[in-house]
């Protein structure tokens, strides 16, 4: 027996980013801007054909801290620090179309940006099981893989280390699969500042003979979080 199944994903970018300067001077013109800094000379200088930033004279440039607090100074040192993490999914939405009693596997991809010094981590939460408008809902996985002719469904990552399983041949079998539940479960993550890091996410279900047929679908929510 096949069914048509459709899962919602929403998710989230969270950008931050601060800029912090104390400007002795400001001067331009229709073809120039300076701004400089107190205590120091240098800065921002741009034309109609260049643009520059520097620092002279500054003091204890850099980043310093103790057990009690941290501070960065210097121009090109706040430059340079702007808090940032970008995150972006390739589709806002997953269709595993029929189902049958063989495991089927589609692939969504996650990619994650961040300048922060401990990386970042990315986590998943449902809104519920995933189910018709009605009662009927499909199994969620356990035993680490999704079985054939087993009402079974959950999410891989090709990501090592994380709540779910890791699954890097998305969508050949094995079918290793992780139940989603209410909690927030992280399925990606780095250790260290990073540039446009992937991971495929894995949906696998199969179903029996005897699976109320309907569309099944639910929300689930990412949250990616920087570590500055």
């Amino acid at each position: 027996m096949n069914k048509t199944l459709s899962k919602l994903i929403i998710a989230f970018i969270i950008l931050f980013s601060s800029v912090t300067g104390v400007l002795a001077f400001s001067s331009n013109s229709e073809t120039y801007k300076l701004e400089g800094e107190f205590g120091m000379f240098g800065g921002a200088k741009s034309s109609e054909t260049y643009k520059m930033t520097d620092t002279g004279g500054g003091f204890a440039v850099g980043f310093g801290s103790s057990a009690n607090y941290g501070t960065g100074s210097g121009f090109q040192y706040v430059i340079a620090e702007v808090r940032e993490i970008i995150f972006t999914i390739s589709s806002n939405s997953v269709d595993l179309e029929s189902l049958s009693t063989t495991p089927k596997g589609v692939p969504n991809i996650i990619t994650v940006t961040t300048n922060g010094a401990g990386g970042y981590k990315v986590s998943v939460v449902e809104d519920d099981n995933l189910c018709t408008s009605g009662t009927d809902c499909i199994t969620d996985v356990s035993g680490g893989t999704v079985d054939p002719s087993t009402e079974e469904y959950g999410l891989g990552t090709s990501k090592s280390g994380q709540y779910f399983a890791e699954d890097s041949d998305c969508p050949n079998s094995p079918f290793n699969a992780t139940a989603i539940d209410n909690q927030v479960r992280q399925v990606a993550s780095a250790d260290a500042p990073i540039d446009n890091d992937q991971t495929t996410l894995c949906y696998e279900a199969a179903i029996t003979g005897t699976t109320p047929a309907g569309s099944y679908s639910h929300v689930l929510t990412y949250i990616a979080t920087g570590t500055f």
